[in-house]
């Protein structure tokens, strides 16, 4: 598979944004809120009711429940729990450290998790054995994290 089209690293470079966006808003909501998990549970009903909407607009059909009775239960709790854990750890632990260093955190924890799911071929990802090239890269990732962390400590 060649270089992903100009359009994907621009949609990829947004997504990125809102990782790092999304936890100060969700923690204004926290703190009006004062709980992290009523907030998780605002952003995730909001975020419920966008989806609906985007597949009404799309004429989209609904999934219907018929279409998970075969599916192995991680396939279908797997996501919507993932997210939630990650949406309550962002509203308690990123305005503790700050967005910078959450980001850079995450960034490397994503990298190390999805050179493993590459690896092993894992979840559906085409299998892509990690090589020297792929170890460095990820070195200066980490190494990134620890030049932020070093940093912010002052």
């Amino acid at each position: 598979m060649g270089a992903p089209s100009f359009l994907l690293v621009l949609v990829a470079l947004a997504a990125g944004a809102i990782v790092a966006i999304q936890p100060g808003i969700n923690g204004a909501l926290y703190r009006r809120l004062e709980h992290p998990i009523q907030a998780a549970v605002i952003s995730f009903t909001v975020g419920w009711a966008t989806l609906v909407a985007a597949c009404l607009a799309l004429g989209q059909r609904l999934p219907r429940p018929s279409m998970l009775a075969s599916a192995p239960w991680w396939l279908w709790l797997g996501g919507g729990t993932v997210g939630a854990c990650f949406v309550t750890t962002a509203l308690i632990v990123a305005p503790r450290i700050g967005a910078a260093w959450w980001v850079a955190l995450i960034v490397a924890g994503q990298m190390l998790a999805s050179l493993a799911l590459d690896h092993f071929g894992l979840l559906g990802f085409r299998q892509r054995p990690i090589d020297p090239r792929t170890l460095l890269g990820a070195g200066l990732v980490i190494a990134g994290v620890t030049l932020i962390s070093l940093a912010r400590r002052g």
